[in-house]
Parts: structure tokens; sequence; C-alpha cells
């Protein structure tokens, strides 16, 4: 049994004293956001304090979700979980569910499955998964839904289109096997941001540029939204394309949606 699943059984059963409580757990955010919560609670006795279970049906999920029958230390990092644990969804970061639409005409296997996508994509507009691995010979992830859902109109239909519930990290990017791989984001720091997530795993990939970017930018163009900041991996790049999109955004304080290239 590890220590911290120690702690939590003795404090289960009863009073803890402060000081037999170890300083790893005690100053943990875990341990910290139990007690702003109120889930538990320090209080007075005898000449010092004591750490005790101030509301036992909050405690016991917290109990279930880090301590589950025959998983011994185990934990989920789930959203429930994190509200078993610190009435917070988001309080701790958890996994990604690697969850993608597809669109395509092609056969693809996904989790070692072969799974036809003309027919999905005939009749339902699209094929959801939750991919943990995946084999796409033309990969090409799309950063919006609206372009996703028509991205044949600029790229033609011999890609299988991607779109992520969420963003693309590396760990999501490895379990997809792909013999070409074209990103189409938004011409902002955030998109740039990924593509080059993306490339950190497959160096083959490219951002797809329309050869009329300066002059889509130069007519539909926004200002950057108020805080957008540019990562040091934008900044240091050296790739053409990642510096072609990086001028115009430096030099006019704008960026262009992709959404405009349906036009």
């Amino acid at each position: 049994m590890t220590r911290r699943k120690r702690f939590y059984l003795k404090i289960k059963e009863g009073p803890v004293a402060e000081r037999a409580a170890p300083d790893s757990i005690r100053f943990s955010a875990e341990f910290q956001q139990l007690l702003a919560g109120g889930i538990i609670r320090r209080e007075k006795r005898g000449r010092g304090y004591a750490f005790v279970v101030a509301d036992p049906d909050a405690f016991e999920a917290f109990w279930q979700a880090n301590f589950p029958v025959g998983e011994e230390g185990g934990r989920q990092d789930s959203g429930a979980a994190n509200v078993a644990r610190f009435r917070d969804s988001k309080a701790r970061k958890r996994p990604g569910k690697r969850i993608f639409l597809l669109r395509g005409w092609q056969e693809v296997i996904v989790n070692d499955t072969p799974v036809n996508l003309e027919e999905h994509t005939a009749n339902f507009g699209f094929f959801a998964a939750s991919i943990s691995k995946a084999g796409i010979p033309k990969a090409c992830s799309v950063e919006n839904l609206e372009v996703f859902l028509a991205a044949e109109k600029v790229l033609g239909d011999s890609w299988v289109f991607l779109h992520p519930y969420g963003r693309i990290g590396r760990q999501p990017a490895r379990g997809i096997q792909a013999e070409e791989w074209l990103h189409f984001p938004d011409y902002d720091f955030t998109g740039l941001e990924e593509y080059l997530r993306i490339k950190e795993v497959h160096a083959h990939a490219q951002l797809y540029l329309p050869d009329e970017l300066e002059e889509l930018h130069r007519r539909f163009s926004r200002p950057l939204p108020a805080g957008a900041r540019m990562k040091k991996r934008t900044r240091l790049s050296t790739l053409p394309e990642v510096d072609r999109v990086r001028r115009l955004l430096e030099k006019t304080g704008h960026f262009l949606e992709q959404e405009v290239l349906l036009l």
C-alpha cells in the first residue's frame, strides 16, 4: 500500500494529527484542493490540530475515484474523478480522449478495424471515433468544423480529413500513421503552434498555405484577440511556411480564418 493511500485510509477512519501528516501529502495540490473544497477540515484538537473528514459523501466519492477495488493506488484522470476529488472537473490536467471526426472517400484502419469512410461520409457526413491508433494514407487535419465539413471543395477528395475534439496533441498524433499529413488551420499563432506540434511527431507534415494568402489576408483578416501571444516554439521556428504566416501576424496584428477559403 502506498503512503498516499495509507494516509487517506487513516483519515477515512478518523482524525489524523497534523504532525502525523507527511509533508509530501499535506502540501500537495490534491490535499490543498480537498481542504479548499471543504471535503477535509483542519480543526483544533487539544494542544494541536488534526485533519478530519468534513463531508463524508464527497470524501467517499474521492476515495472510490482514486482507490477503486482491485486497483492498488489507482487513479482515474477524468473529469468525473476531478469532481469527486476537487469539485472541479478541470482541477487536474487529464489525458485527452483522442476523439476525431473523419471524413473521406477511402478505407482506413481505426483501432485495428477497417472503416469504409465513403459510406459514413455519404450517409452521415463523417465518422467519429475515440482513436488510439489509425492508419490513414493521406491525412489532412482541419482546425474548424465548418471547413472540415466542406474541405474537399478546397483540397479535393483524395485526402482523409480529420477534425479533433479540442487540439491535436503529440500523443494523439503519434497514434495516427500517415504517408502524407497536411495541416489546414486558421492563420494565427494557435494554428502555427498546432502545426509545429504535429510536425514534431510527423516530420513530413506540411502546412497548407493558399497561393493568394497575402491577398486574402489583406482583404479578409481581422485583429488578433486581446492577449494573443506567440509561443517560443513558433517564435524560434525557421520553417519558411511558418515564417510566411508569422511575418503577416507581426506586421499587421491581424489573422485570417480558414473559412474564407470556402468563398
